[in-house]
């Protein structure tokens, strides 16, 4: 008994195994690329056939038929290619043709091919069709698919470290890999995908033109990762900082890190030199925000007057900060107020002290109400306790302004 259901068991397994060649077998006759595309489908799947690297070559094959089909049509006169069928076709070409490769290197390491006779051909034949998959991404992205971006963008990039193309400088050599690596992250970044965001950013931050973007991505990645990786965070906004001086993001989030660890003299170390380099609104700016911090007013104004004599950027800003240089440390005086009686005769002194570095801020105040009017955080709350204290009519025009 036991020896007729062992034949059985034989008897079935043939069977299988001829019915999944008879598939590849019939994929591969079938003149419709389409059709032939759902047909070798099971044998894709079927540890009989997939474990043959002509089954794979075939499943290329057909993608291959289907990618030309289509990529015909846009040199036709009129033609109109479906360029999602053109470019799911063009990256199914690349798994399949790179799964047979890998199949068939694999069977000759263990002895049971002699030598690969399909990796060099086909190697050809995904470098002269590789350089769309730039094409496919970027239609992709920007039509919000961003997911379909970082399949292509990622299939570009993976391809230069593929052993298909050990021997394909056009590969190997391939300066644009960066480049690509940027978008890649780009559109991971837009799908919250952190590991391919690392993966591709670690690449990309090595352009360098574009390589910001990809350090910006990375940031992102650790700082917003649960929980936050504050030391890789720290390293690639001092690396963006180091290799993009310009890129704003970087000396911003620096910066705000200084402050909160309250490392003032080391961020003002770092803004100096990067000013050396050359004065913008922006680094003046962080430069007087940093000496405000450290309480130093009068260098913190005259940083910030530097601003408003360019009259560029940031003015509006700079005279909000030049008002918190006044405004601040009458707040603490206000609070001394608040803890002595008013028949003390320092409590009459401090409420002159008061008016008099109110009377300090309130023009600079009103300018940056009159430079940005809808940006009432630099400006409402702070003119509103000014009034409160100056002029009680200017209080109540404001108020109602603030529908308060």
């Amino acid at each position: 008994m036991k020896k007729v259901l062992l034949t059985s068991a034989l008897f079935l397994s043939v069977c299988a195994l001829s019915a999944q060649e008879s598939v590849v077998k019939q994929a591969k006759s079938e003149s419709d690329p389409v059709k032939a595309a759902k047909i070798i489908a099971p044998a894709l799947k079927d540890p009989s056939t997939a474990n043959n690297p002509e089954t794979w070559k075939i499943a290329g094959d057909i993608q291959k038929k289907i990618y030309d089909e289509e990529n015909m049509k846009l040199y036709l006169p009129g033609g109109k290619a479906d360029t999602t069928k053109l470019y799911n076709s063009l990256a199914k070409m690349f798994k399949f043709y790179l799964k047979c490769d890998k199949v068939e290197t694999e069977k000759v390491k263990n002895g049971e091919l002699k030598k690969a006779k399909f990796g060099k051909k086909l190697a050809k034949t995904l470098v002269s069709v590789r350089p769309n998959l730039t094409n496919a991404g970027s239609d992709a992205y920007n039509s919000g698919k961003y997911e379909d971006a970082l399949k292509y963008f990622g299939l570009y990039v993976d391809a230069a470290k593929e052993p298909i193309f050990a021997e394909e400088p056009a590969v190997k050599n391939d300066t644009l890999v960066p480049l690509i690596a940027c978008y890649a992250s780009l559109a991971a970044n837009s799908i919250n995908d952190r590991k391919a965001i690392i993966k591709y950013a670690t690449i990309g931050k090595n352009h360098k033109e574009e390589g910001y973007r990809a350090l910006m991505c990375l940031a992102e990645a650790y700082g917003k990762s649960e929980p936050k990786d504050s030391v890789k965070w720290l390293q690639t906004i001092q690396e963006g900082s180091e290799k993009f001086p310009t890129q704003e993001y970087f000396i911003g989030n620096l910066m705000d890190y200084y402050i909160q660890k309250g490392k003032i003299d080391e961020g003002l170390a770092q803004i100096d030199a990067v000013l050396a380099k050359g004065e913008t609104p922006y680094y003046l700016y962080v430069k007087g925000v940093l000496q405000y911090e450290k309480k130093n007013y009068d260098d913190a104004i005259a940083t910030l007057n530097k601003i408003i004599a360019l009259n560029k950027d940031f003015v509006a800003e700079a005279y909000s900060k030049i008002g918190d240089c006044y405004f601040f440390p009458a707040q603490n005086i206000v609070e001394e107020n608040s803890k002595i009686s008013m028949d003390d005769a320092k409590y009459a002194s401090n409420e002159t002290k008061i008016k008099e570095l109110y009377e300090k801020a309130k023009p600079n105040y009103e300018k940056a109400k009159q430079l940005k009017p809808d940006n009432r955080q630099l400006w409402g709350q702070y003119l509103l306790n000014i009034y409160w204290k100056l002029n009680k009519s200017e209080y109540e025009a404001l108020e109602k302004e603030l529908a308060y």
